[in-house]
């Protein structure tokens, strides 16, 4: 009996958020600032919920941007995460 993987395809997940500059001009921790890790959990959510067992070739890009009005800076960071959703079936049958 051999395991089979096969793809149920593409998956991917943007997040962004915005949080005003600390006193320094530099990005504060904030709740509102999405994480690479936190994109590739959404991928890998909605590949699940496609049914599949897993995702490969996880792939990510983070992006900050300085947007500057005046004395305020407030910084923007846009998170993207993208795979293939895989799911492993038997061999034999085609039942997993």
């Amino acid at each position: 009996m051999t395991n089979i993987s096969i793809s149920l395809g593409p998956v991917q997940a943007y997040l962004s958020g915005v949080a005003r500059a600390d006193a320094k001009g530099e990005m504060p921790s904030s709740v509102n600032i999405p994480t690479v890790q936190e994109a590739t959990e959404a991928v890998d959510r909605v590949a699940k919920v496609r049914g599949a067992d897993g995702v490969a070739g996880m792939g990510s890009d983070y992006r900050r941007i300085a947007l500057a009005s005046g004395l305020n800076v407030t910084w923007k960071v846009e998170v993207m995460a993208w795979g293939t959703a895989m799911r492993t079936v038997d061999g034999e049958d085609g039942s997993s």
